[in-house]
């Protein structure tokens, strides 16, 4: 339902004949200097557009000649990088005319209205949208160095007040000084430069009761621009009682080449493992049910893997969905800033504590010696079937390199509801407990920085809700606490993560949506992991 949902809603903006949004509101402005008295304001319709102008439909006539500011939301088809962004660009007037209204109004936007008017910009339109985002971006930079500064006060009076609640400062300390390493690593890592290597490729899609995305995941993986012939489509249904079977069945048509297997339901585990065992590519690329990928995704994934001592590496993943509600929307904030700022500076170690289900890829001949101990994993005496992806990261991470590759790109359909949301963060709470254990036991071989940057994640992972919740009743006990301090510290780490989200996707729009994610997740999410330690013998398929 997800999926059909995300696509009707585009569908409402999409023209018919070119496939791409030709219409979106602006709003003209213009002054004195027109002759029409004090400054005035017109909504229109942007209806068409070429690289030097608008043509416009409005309510109102725009006098020619009129030295004018236009301002609107960048759509996709204008700049699919700037979707969203706010801009305003200056023009000129160059005619107005009367025109007849549609005789069925509402047929397409702005037909309704009774004026056309074409409108030139002070140059070109890419340019312009160019210019805009990198304002966002110095904008965002220099907040971001303002809040890294008041981190840095707060640290100070950490250790200024430290003996009246010694446990409080040292987390605060600890914290502060996690975050600020996350921001300084992150921006060190660099993915491998695309070459002309090609090895054999599989995809291994594991599917249970996904009939709304599956479809559409095989569609993207035969998209992808790799040579088909060193590449390969392998789903496995872990028993789906929906229409899936049905829609493997119309996809093997279409694509006589795509494997499909059936299985009873046994688990995500052994569907993956099914994937590998029947392929002798070189290199076996994950992807969920309901995953979509870019075309150049396989082209980016595989870079690296010349290298015998990369064991997997993980692509990007964006929401789908992001544009649904408030929650899908905060869940775009937080894969952006665990993947651009978490999993990047993991990967300045070549350390990456899980490599996604979205899109993952290992080397099969490292993959095959721990397919079976993978498998049958126990733990507190039952058998471990939930977070397939960070356990096997794990077991390639013990002997081997772990890179992210923010180039190779792909997008996912989040849950849109706080029930689904719920049910997935307990269930990735109890992968990341059980597997941050393991990883504890010989991360420190790997690099002594990111093993104490590792350990100090876990550290702040499990200690801030206790943190948070003391600090409330310290604040509503004791009127000599520092309670404000760390209120502010909270503020300055939420609103610098919005920061740096806006520095990497200046169009975003909804970037103070950082703060109720951080809230969230000391609330709500955050309490969660202990719920999930005593709950970890309770095992589920996947996300549902």
């Amino acid at each position: 339902m997800i999926e059909q949902q995300t696509i009707q809603r585009r569908k409402e903006h999409v023209s018919p004949l070119t496939g791409k949004l030709d219409t979106f509101p602006v709003n003209v402005s213009f002054g004195a200097e027109a002759g029409v008295g004090d400054r005035s304001c017109v909504y229109a319709v942007a209806q068409s557009f070429t690289k030097e102008g608008l043509r416009l439909r409005s309510d109102a006539p725009i006098p020619v000649g009129a030295k004018s500011h236009v301002r609107f939301h960048l759509p996709d088809v204008l700049a699919e990088a700037g979707q969203g962004l706010r801009a305003e660009f200056a023009g000129v007037v160059e005619r107005c005319r009367e025109v007849p209204v549609a005789a069925e109004a509402g047929h397409r936007a702005g037909d309704d209205m009774p004026y056309e008017t074409i409108l030139s910009f002070d140059g070109d339109v890419m340019s312009l949208v160019e210019g805009s985002m990198r304002r966002r971006r110095r904008w965002a930079f220099g907040a971001m160095l303002v809040l890294l500064s008041m981190m840095l006060w707060y640290r100070w009076v950490n250790f200024y007040w430290f003996w009246y609640y010694p446990y409080l400062h040292t987390y605060s300390i600890a914290i502060g000084a996690y975050f600020l390493s996350r921001f300084l690593l992150s921006q060190y890592n660099r993915p491998p430069d695309p070459t002309d290597y090609e090895p054999t490729v599989a995809i291994v899609i594991a599917v249970r009761n996904e009939e709304d995305a599956i479809g559409r995941t095989i569609e993207g993986c035969y998209h992808t621009l790799y040579p088909a012939e060193k590449r390969e489509v392998i789903v496995v249904n872990d028993g789906s009682t929906d229409r899936t079977g049905e829609i493997l069945s119309k996809m093997k048509e279409k694509y006589p080449d795509l494997k499909v297997h059936t299985q009873p339901p046994t688990g995500k585990r052994l569907a993956m493992a099914k994937g590998v065992w029947d392929t002798e590519a070189e290199i076996v690329v994950f992807v969920d049910s309901d995953t979509f990928l870019h075309p150049l995704s396989l082209r980016h994934i595989v870079c690296g893997f010349e290298d015998p001592s990369l064991g997997a590496s993980s692509g990007h993943t964006e929401v789908e969905n992001g544009d649904q509600n408030a929650l899908t929307r905060m869940q775009e904030i937080r894969y952006a800033v665990g993947y651009k700022l978490m999993k990047a500076s993991e990967s300045t170690f070549s350390a990456v504590s899980c490599c996604p289900g979205c899109l993952s890829a290992y080397r099969r001949a490292y993959l095959l010696p721990v397919l079976e101990p993978w498998l049958n994993q126990m733990f507190l005496g039952a058998k471990a079937t939930f977070g397939d992806d960070r356990s096997l990261t794990n077991r390639i991470l013990r002997d081997y390199r772990i890179i992210y590759n923010d180039r190779a790109l792909c997008t996912t359909l989040v849950p849109d509801n706080w029930k689904k949301f719920l049910r997935q963060q307990v269930r990735w709470k109890k992968s990341w407990l059980r597997e941050t254990l393991i990883a504890a036991k010989f991360i420190a071989r790997k690099h002594p920085i990111g093993a104490l940057s590792f350990w100090a994640s876990a550290m702040c992972s499990v200690m801030s809700p206790f943190v948070f919740y003391r600090a409330i009743y310290l604040g509503l006990t004791d009127p000599n606490n520092s309670f404000a301090s760390y209120v502010l510290g909270f503020i300055s780490v939420g609103l610098l993560q919005c920061c740096y989200f806006v520095w990497r996707n200046p169009s975003h729009r909804n970037a103070l949506l950082g703060m109720y994610m951080m809230a969230i997740q000391l609330a709500i999410t955050g309490p969660q992991t202990y719920y999930a330690l005593i709950t970890m013998r309770k095992n589920h398929w996947g996300t549902r």
